[in-house]
């Protein structure tokens, strides 16, 4: 295993954190999880301009073909940033799904206009019940004629609201729900219903989506008819190691932060940062981040080897998630009443943790992969 960064991907990070410390600023943070849009378009196009956008996809395309390594460094950096974009949606959860099973034509109709920021997307398949699972999947989709008809609901949608196309995974009723299709659809089509949520971490970076009577026709449809579940499981590991890969950016800004303030802060004639109790506590929250980079990493790696991993993503996930969480309780601890306060960044941490634990598998959801695996 080899994780230590090359040139280029040392060079990427420099670049994303300046970018980010110059294009997306705590202020702009602010404003963005009280938008209704939840992104900064302005942001995002210069993220494509920058060649974000494409780094993953086949240079036939428009891509630059990177690795998932490369997207790595990058999530951290978006982490560290804590900026809300619909970057993990339209790259990681629709992009990779289009560019490793999308026909030639779906190919060529959407990954140049991703890698030129001009189509946002997602991924819709999540129930009622907030379930990560086939069974509790709400959209189904009835043949009709020479097309299909879509109706039913998903929640938790990244971005729907704002997405110009949105892979619908449903259910087949004529097989009892057995076989799962991915359906690639407009996001303003006539019948679709998107609509943001406010939850802990902002609002719109979430949405419900409602579909009825929506007609789509085969050559949407990504890969064989009922083995979209398949896909979404060959997906789950890079979802898992992405999101971890968030988790260490912001716990590594917290844990900046924090000593910042444990140094500056003076109490008793001394720095905060003299006594033994702090000390340790921050020590704790620097022994979770790196134990978090190693495991986050790994699966990066594993990924980008294309080498089989999901027990090690799904340990990656459960670990920095809970982690990410416990650092920002900590330093709550730490800084006090400052910390609880508005104008103090931690707050936009503290809420990030929460959204990335539960995001796609809380730690309990991942335990569950991991013993699996183990034959428990």
């Amino acid at each position: 295993m080899d994780i230590n960064f090359n040139e280029d991907q040392r060079m990427l990070m420099d670049t994303a954190r300046r970018f980010f410390e110059k294009e997306a600023p705590k202020s702009l943070v602010r404003e963005l999880v009280k938008d209704e849009n939840g992104y900064s378009p302005e942001v995002w196009k210069k993220m494509s301009e920058l060649g974000w956008l494409g780094l993953p996809f086949d240079e036939e395309y428009g891509g630059y073909g990177g690795s998932f390594l490369d997207l790595a460094v990058l999530l951290e950096e978006m982490g560290r940033a804590v900026v809300p974009t619909p970057f993990f949606s339209t790259v990681i959860l629709s992009g990779l799904l289009i560019q490793d099973y999308g026909t030639t034509e779906l190919k060529k109709e959407y990954i140049p206009r991703i890698v030129e920021g001009e189509c946002i997307s997602t991924l819709a398949f999540v129930g009622k019940t907030g379930s990560y699972s086939k069974r509790e999947i709400g959209l189904e989709a009835e043949p009709v004629g020479a097309s299909y008809s879509l109706n039913g609901s998903a929640f938790f949608v990244p971005y729907a609201h704002v997405a110009d196309m949105i892979i619908c995974a449903a259910r087949m009723p004529s097989t009892n729900g057995a076989d799962v299709t991915l359906f690639v659809v407009n996001g303003k089509t006539e019948g679709l219903e998107a609509i943001p949520l406010r939850t802990i971490s902002g609002y719109g970076s979430e949405g419900v989506v409602n579909l009825k009577d929506v007609d789509v026709s085969p050559d949407h449809i990504i890969g064989e008819v009922g083995k979209g579940w398949e896909y979404i499981k060959k997906l789950w590991p890079r979802v898992a190691a992405a999101l971890s890969c968030e988790c260490v950016g912001g716990m590594n800004k917290v844990i900046e932060m924090t000593v910042n303030h444990v140094n500056e802060r003076i109490q008793f004639g001394r720095p905060l940062s003299a006594f033994q109790v702090v000390q340790h506590m921050c020590v704790d929250m620097f022994m979770k981040a790196e134990t978090s980079r190693y495991a986050a990493y790994y699966a990066a790696w594993l990924t980008s080897e294309g080498l089989e991993c999901e027990k090690e993503a799904a340990i990656a996930k459960a670990w920095c998630g809970e982690a990410f969480k416990e650092v920002t309780k900590i330093a709550h601890q730490v800084t006090g009443a400052i910390g609880f306060t508005e104008e103090y960044d931690l707050h936009l941490y503290t809420r990030y943790a929460k959204k990335l634990e539960l995001l796609f598998g809380d730690g309990a959801f991942h335990r569950s992969v991991v013993a699996d695996k183990l034959g428990l």
